[in-house]
């Protein structure tokens, strides 16, 4: 006996019978060949088939909706994939990592169905979210970060609004970079230098620029005897553990993640972090984002010698500046040109990272902040991407430009490095006009 129905109208079904009779299957990820079982013998002794599937099919859909993430589980994970974005419960935005966007035909059934597999998605952070709670934000354990929105943030309608951002941490190394075209072999060594030697760098740039993917690339080049020490919030972009053939660590890294709490009291924020790295007495400390008032603790790190490494969302060198001057602001408000003195003289050199409009990511230009001895702050561009050509071929958006080289390092900056070990011969290579060099 066959009995057709919607699949909107089975799940429920299953689900009251499986949570009645087999609940232990329900909440223990190790018994889903169990759980099958048991889906399969409620589908053959009431007879209920669903138009389009095969009870192959249909036993994994209804897996899937009650143990995984519903139409969100073949995406999560996937290296090709950058985000989701649920726009609505019937409204849901795939990114691929080279740029394309793919709206799904397969959607949530409803509302509550798509605010409950978020959810289940939250759970694993131990996040919720809800009427008193509408706004969440967590992760998953494979680098999966997780913003969520419900009623009455958004419309009832609506439903539940999402993020899902896949990190990738190692994927890229500096030179897929530089093969890319988002860089330059020399402007990529210059980075490299620069933050092996201790000089203080901050990446800026929008959302989907590249930053993170950049700042860990150029980490990876740092000496195993050296102590890196990171500090993210809510998950964690950065892996920088190496490890031989036989498993064994080979160089010296300290990962942490800031872990916030539903009493303030117990909250570990990046700002206690940064405090923290500095009894660790690291090489390199690195602040996968400045957001807060960590900001100030940073600055304070690269001001009393320690070399800091980060990211911030600005655009270009004075505008980076003038962000981390802001949230250094929330902190210790002082007189606003001294704060800014203060990032310049805490970052000098300032990476802008682009996603262009046919989605190829760039390092626009490296800056270097000179701070003039009545206060003033002097930028120099080191290098610089000159787009040539904007235009739409084919239906499709071309981009195309050159690397240049218009200034180079000031004298103050030459005496650093140098007083921090770089030969004059590596510090040649930068004071030579050029694209690139062998």
């Amino acid at each position: 006996m066959n009995r057709p129905v919607e699949i909107k109208v089975l799940l429920p079904l299953v689900q009251e019978h499986i949570s009645t009779h087999y609940s232990a299957a329900l909440n223990d990820i190790n018994k889903q060949i169990q759980l099958n079982s048991y889906i399969e013998k409620f589908l053959r002794d009431y007879g209920y088939t669903v138009e389009g599937y095969t009870t192959e099919e249909l036993i994994k859909k209804l897996y899937s909706e009650m143990a995984e993430y519903s139409v969100l589980t073949p995406f999560l994970g996937r290296d090709d994939v950058e985000e989701i974005n649920v726009n609505a419960w019937n409204d849901i935005a795939v990114t691929y990592t080279n740029g394309r966007i793919e709206k799904l035909e397969n959607t949530f059934f409803s509302p509550q169905h798509a605010t409950d597999i978020v959810k289940r998605l939250l759970h694993h952070s131990g996040m919720i979210i809800d009427n008193v709670s509408p706004m969440s934000q967590g992760h998953l354990p494979n680098n999966t970060r997780i913003t969520a929105l419900k009623a009455p943030i958004v419309d009832d309608e609506i439903g539940v609004s999402v993020s899902i951002r896949l990190l990738h941490p190692s994927r890229v190394n500096r030179d897929e970079i530089v093969k890319s075209g988002n860089a330059t072999k020399k402007m990529i060594d210059f980075l490299c230098m620069c933050m092996r030697y201790g000089v203080s760098t901050v990446v800026a740039g929008a959302t989907s620029s590249g930053k993170t993917t950049l700042l860990n690339a150029l980490l990876t080049t740092i000496p195993d005897n050296k102590r890196v020490f990171t500090i993210e919030s809510g998950s964690r972009e950065l892996a920088l553990v190496r490890k031989d053939e036989s498993g064994f660590v080979t160089n010296n890294v300290v990962h942490t993640l800031s872990r916030p709490s539903d009493n303030e009291a117990y909250d570990i924020t990046q700002e206690d972090l940064v405090v923290a790295s500095l009894r660790f007495n690291p090489d390199i400390v690195c602040v996968g984002e400045m957001r807060d008032v960590e900001c100030y603790s940073a600055v304070e790190a690269s001001l009393t010698g320690h070399t800091v490494v980060s990211t911030v969302h600005a655009f270009a060198a004075d505008a980076a500046h003038m962000r981390i001057a802001l949230l250094c602001q929330k902190r210790f408000p002082i007189d606003f040109k001294t704060s800014l003195m203060q990032a310049g003289q805490a970052f000098p050199i300032v990476v802008y990272t682009h996603k262009l409009e046919n989605n190829d990511r760039k390092i626009m230009d490296i800056s270097e902040c000179e701070i003039l001895p009545n206060g003033d702050r002097l930028y120099h561009t080191l290098f610089r991407y000159h787009i040539t050509k904007n235009d739409i071929v084919d239906g499709r958006f071309v981009t195309e430009g050159y690397f240049e080289q218009p200034e180079f390092i000031s004298e103050n900056l030459r005496r650093k490095l140098l007083q921090f070990g770089v030969s004059h011969t590596e510090l040649q290579k930068f004071l030579e006009k050029g694209a690139d060099y062998e």
